[in-house]
C-alpha cells in the first residue's frame, strides 16, 4: 500500500482497505460505494466491459468495513434486493438516478434506483425525504464517466451535510474519488483507499486537477477550525 495523492484536505491510498484501515486515527464517519456482492460485469460501452469489480464476489469485504466502524456513522450503496443488508441498518434512502440501467431485458421495467444504507449515530439536520434527486449521473464514459459504479458528489455532499461533526471521511471503496471530492467541497478532511490501479490513476486524475484549482487546500484559519 501506498499515498497516490495528499493535500490539506485529501489523502487518498493505493492498496487494500483492509491493510490500509488498521493504520488510520481519527475516522469520524465512512461514506462509501462498496463491492455490493453481485459479480456485475458492464455488457458494453465502456473499456470496463466484461471486468468484475474487485471484492465483488460476496459482501464479506462490504460487511467487514460495516463493522470495523460499529461505532461510527455509516452510508453505504448497495442492493438488497440482490444482497441482504449489512446487519443493524438503521435507515434505508433510495437514490433515483433518473437515468436507467439495462437490467433484466426480459421484463418491462428499467432499473432507476439504488439503495442506501444508513447505520449508526450522529446523523443530524432537517428531517427530509428518503428519497434523494438531483441532477442525472452521466452514463457513457464516452461523455466523461470514470468507473462503472461512479455517483454524482451532489449525492454524497447531501450525505455530508447531515453529519455536522464528522470533520474527518473514509471512503473505503473510493473508486473514482467522488466521496473525496464532495467532503473537499464541505471543507471535511477525507481518507479514500482505492485497489484498483485503473481506478486509483482515475481519482488521482480528478484530485490533481481539483488541487491545481485551489479547491483542495486549507487557509490558516481553517486548519485551525479542522483541528
Amino acid at each position: 500500500m501506498k499515498i497516490a495523492f495528499q493535500s490539506d484536505l485529501v489523502t487518498l491510498w493505493h492498496g487494500d482497505c483492509r491493510e490500509v484501515i488498521p493504520t488510520l486515527h481519527g475516522v469520524d464517519a465512512v461514506l462509501c460505494d462498496p463491492p455490493y456482492g453481485i459479480r456485475h460485469k458492464t455488457s458494453y460501452g465502456a473499456t470496463w466491459a466484461g471486468k468484475e469489480i474487485a471484492g465483488d464476489g460476496d459482501t464479506v469485504l462490504r460487511d467487514w468495513v460495516w463493522q470495523a466502524f460499529a461505532d461510527k456513522p455509516r452510508a453505504m450503496f448497495g442492493l438488497s434486493w440482490k444482497r441482504p443488508p449489512p446487519p443493524e441498518v438503521r435507515a434505508v434512502l433510495i437514490w433515483d438516478k433518473e437515468h436507467f440501467g439495462c437490467g433484466d431485458l426480459t421484463i418491462p421495467w428499467k432499473p432507476s434506483w439504488e439503495e442506501i444504507y444508513i447505520g449508526g449515530d450522529g446523523w443530524r439536520g432537517t428531517r427530509d425525504g428518503g428519497v434523494l434527486r438531483g441532477p442525472a449521473m452521466l452514463t457513457w464514459e464516452s461523455k466523461g464517466r470514470m468507473h462503472p459504479h461512479q455517483k454524482p458528489t451532489w449525492l454524497f455532499a447531501r450525505l455530508i451535510a447531515k453529519l455536522p461533526d464528522a470533520r474527518t471521511i473514509l471512503d473505503p471503496f473510493a473508486g473514482s474519488g467522488t466521496t473525496l471530492l464532495a467532503a473537499a467541497e464541505a471543507g471535511r478532511v477525507s481518507v479514500g483507499v482505492e485497489v484498483d490501479d485503473r481506478y486509483c490513476a482515475a481519482a488521482v486524475a480528478r484530485l490533481e486537477k481539483w488541487h491545481a484549482q485551489g479547491r483542495l487546500s486549507l487557509t490558516a484559519n481553517e486548519r485551525i477550525a479542522v483541528k
